[in-house]
């Protein structure tokens, strides 16, 4: 079978699976069923590479959709969280930390590997850090796939199960392809290739968020992106998930994933209880509070805020200073725990070898 062909089959899959479960009624349908049939296929068929660019353009229509949620009244909206986001950043980053040691005793891994596989961060910009100081590469990425996964199954159905009064019930707006919609993507595509250039992490998501939010908070552009479109977007999203759980590496290290899955529930449970105390110290919308502080990606999150009708500019400011704070601290943080494990005198050694 041809590279065009499988990717094709895994598409084909992936947009089956999301639209199953869209009729089957499931919280972030598109996305959760196109990552569960892409994950299937590449775990039993053949492994799939999806183009970068699908993966990018996805991010930047979810990005342009948060944009476009933005109002005038932000700075009011965002108040207090402007002191809570990086705080909770830090938090979430150090329980990952923790969790390195026992993941190294339960999953029979290297330090380095653990390390980058449970700072909750970037899959790529992590999997990328964790070559750099010889660590598992495929575990890793592997890891962050399965963190996100394993969020973005379990959180929509648990804020939908415990909505007993049906407060999370949503309107759609069904959206349409007009002018200023199409001047929103225009500024959202240039603002996404501009941070790439400029090596921002997250670019094609966060550059089109942060150009969008500017224009709809001005008032320069109102739009809402077609209900087909933002499915594709998942779809695309959900493809590129499921695509990076290996077959070589699920078989490789069933211990290490079994055990790496248990600690990751536990981080995820212990940001729920956190985010709960400060909704319920602060007064803030629980919801909003939950999906700001997850474990999950931050385009999941915002989706999945915006399916529950969470405020997801919020949302997104609490993922995204995660992630950004993650990527950039991980590998300081990993030469400082390295440092520290060896001795002073192989600590002098190595300084003298740089």
């Amino acid at each position: 079978m041809t590279a065009t062909a499988n990717l094709l089959l895994a598409i084909t899959a992936a947009a089956v699976g999301g639209g199953l479960a869209q009729a089957a009624g499931l919280p972030l349908a598109w996305l959760v069923g196109a990552a569960v049939m892409t994950a299937v296929y590449s775990l039993t068929v053949a492994p799939v590479a999806v183009p970068r660019p699908a993966y990018r353009l996805a991010q930047l229509v979810v990005g342009t959709s948060v944009g476009l949620t933005v109002s005038s009244d932000i700075a009011e909206r965002i108040g207090w969280h402007i002191a809570a986001i990086p705080v909770g950043a830090c938090v979430s980053i150090a329980i990952g930390m923790l969790l390195t040691g026992p993941l190294v005793r339960l999953g029979a891994v290297d330090r380095a590997t653990a390390h980058f596989a449970m700072v909750p961060a970037g899959i790529s910009e992590m999997a990328d850090l964790a070559g750099r100081h010889g660590a598992d590469v495929g575990a890793v990425a592997t890891f962050h796939a399965m963190r996100v996964m394993l969020v973005v199954f379990l959180l929509p159905p648990l804020i939908f199960a415990f909505d007993q009064d049906g407060i999370l019930s949503v309107t759609r707006d069904p959206g349409a392809f007009t002018l200023s919609l199409a001047t929103a993507l225009g500024c959202a595509l240039a603002a996404g290739w501009g941070g790439s250039r400029l090596g921002l992490a997250s670019a094609w998501f966060l550059g089109p968020m942060a150009a969008v939010a500017v224009l709809s908070g001005t008032g320069l552009v109102a739009a809402t992106e077609p209900q087909g479109l933002l499915a594709a977007a998942q779809i695309a999203l959900g493809l590129s998930l499921g695509a990076r759980l290996k077959r070589d590496t699920v078989r490789r290290l069933p211990r290490a994933l079994a055990a790496g899955a248990v600690l990751m529930l536990v981080h995820a449970l212990v940001m729920g209880a956190l985010a709960l105390a400060l909704a319920l110290l602060a007064g803030a919308e629980p919801v909003t509070m939950v999906l700001g502080l997850a474990t999950g990606g931050s385009a999941e999150m915002v989706l999945t805020a915006r399916a529950v009708g969470a405020d997801a500019a919020i949302v997104a400011a609490y993922q995204l200073s995660r992630g950004l704070l993650g990527n950039a601290f991980a590998e300081r943080l990993h030469r400082r725990r390295a440092g520290q494990a060896a001795g002073p005198q192989e600590r002098t050694k190595r300084d003298d070898d740089y």
